[in-house]
């Protein structure tokens, strides 16, 4: 059951898309600077992901650490490849840089919080969830991490509200983990 909620949750927080455009040509990042060569190698990398090609994105995201090492998408990059890869601890590293550079980037406490719970460290998820629920509650994907957190959490009712609350902010739920919750709330009744 496990390998199935990491394989939906991360690719439900596959957020890269939804993650601000830190490379927008700004006074900050003009033209030329490591910020755009970065922001490439990135966009890379993931197009690597979507082939299935992990090795291949990896190795991009690293690149762009290397270009430009306070760029906080490069590090949630390589935490998300290393999350598919059950590789916590160099996920959770990964995890815990990309909040330290944008300490608001809402999908890195989400994702960090399954890292936690997948290795059954559920208490270290709660905060992370929390944060998550303060920086964007309109967020649908957080408030699916939410639910599952809650699932671990064996309080199914919270579990429920916000699954509720994903699916009316437009999430596609998981099929499987609507019933599993389903069942988890009439036997606990």
């Amino acid at each position: 059951m496990k390998a199935w909620l990491l394989v939906l949750v991360l690719g439900l927080a596959c957020c890269w898309g939804v993650a601000p455009a830190l490379a927008v040509s700004t006074p900050q990042n003009p033209p030329g600077h490591p910020r755009q060569a970065a922001r490439l190698a990135v966009d890379q990398g993931w197009q690597y992901f979507d082939r299935g090609d992990l090795s291949a994105a990896l190795s991009r995201f690293h690149q762009a650490t290397v270009i430009d090492p306070g760029f906080a998408q490069a590090y949630f990059a390589r935490a998300f490849v290393y999350s598919r890869q059950e590789r916590w601890g160099l996920a959770e590293a990964n995890y815990l840089k990309t909040m330290e550079l944008a300490p608001n980037y809402t999908h890195a406490y989400g994702n960090l919080a399954v890292v936690y719970w997948s290795q059954g460290k559920v208490a270290m998820a709660a905060p992370l969830v929390r944060r998550a629920l303060e920086l964007a509650p309109g967020d649908p994907m957080v408030q699916e991490n939410a639910a599952y957190y809650f699932f671990y959490s064996s309080n199914y009712e919270a579990a429920w509200r916000h699954l509720n609350k994903a699916k009316a902010l437009g999430a596609r739920l998981d099929p499987i983990f609507v019933e599993n919750l389903r069942v988890r709330l009439s036997n606990s009744n």
